[in-house]
């Protein structure tokens, strides 16, 4: 840790961005599961470990909140308890629904049953609401605090989590995701985030890989086309 990781202000737009991916990958999760014909187990099973990473990102992503957010705010007397609970009761409702959608993916995955397809879309649909009040709540409520109570190499440690808890077979498509969350404007912010040789490897051909990977994804690659693989 340097000086100035100490002293500078925390990135707390790369939170927003990730926000920005849960609220589009799970607002088309219903969709995407409802478009996988019955019987179809290959795209069933790609499907699923899709939600499986997603699932696994957004748990991680909470529980370092849990860990290292929460009980810093809690402690400090400026901070509004109330709100602090109000925080952790929406993770509490968030993971009620992550744990429906979770039991209900495996078996669907395997059999491409279309009944259990329909449970699975259900279980992303109600996962929307809680999801959705607590990200906006929290970028409203809780990330104005952070400058004053966090250092950058502090905050920091939410991202390196975060980016820990990406299955390395779903880091192309999950870097897309970003990207494409990031928008036009925040590309240069975005890619300034990633390290070098990630940065790298998206300059010359992160477009072509992601693309890629989502055709993977919603099963519109052409019949031969070899599969992206990230290092």
């Amino acid at each position: 840790m340097t000086a100035a990781d100490v002293h500078s202000t925390p990135d707390t737009d790369e939170m927003v961005l990730v926000h920005r991916l849960f609220r589009r990958e799970y607002r088309a999760a219903a969709a995407l599961v409802s478009g996988v014909p019955a019987g179809d187990t290959g795209r069933s099973r790609t499907v699923a470990a899709h939600l499986a990473a997603l699932g696994r990102m957004l748990e991680e992503h909470h529980l370092a909140e849990d860990e290292l957010v929460w009980p810093r705010l809690a402690a400090d007397p400026a901070v509004d308890p109330a709100m602090v609970r109000r925080m952790e009761r929406q993770h509490e409702r968030i993971a009620a629904a992550l744990h429906r959608l979770d039991e209900a993916v495996p078996r669907w995955g395997r059999t491409a049953d279309p009944v259990q397809r329909e449970a699975v879309a259900d279980a992303c649909a109600a996962l929307l609401p809680p999801l959705d009040e607590h990200l906006a709540d929290e970028e409203e409520h809780v990330l104005p605090l952070v400058p004053d109570r966090f250092t950058a190499a502090q905050w920091a440690v939410l991202s390196e989590r975060g980016r820990a808890a990406v299955p390395k077979a779903h880091r192309l498509y999950m870097l897309g995701a970003l990207s494409a969350a990031a928008g036009p404007s925040g590309q240069a912010r975005f890619l300034a985030r990633l390290p070098v040789p990630v940065r790298l490897l998206w300059r010359v051909a992160g477009a072509r890989l992601h693309r890629r990977a989502t055709e993977e994804l919603h099963g519109t690659r052409p019949p031969g086309r070899a599969r992206a693989t990230a290092k």
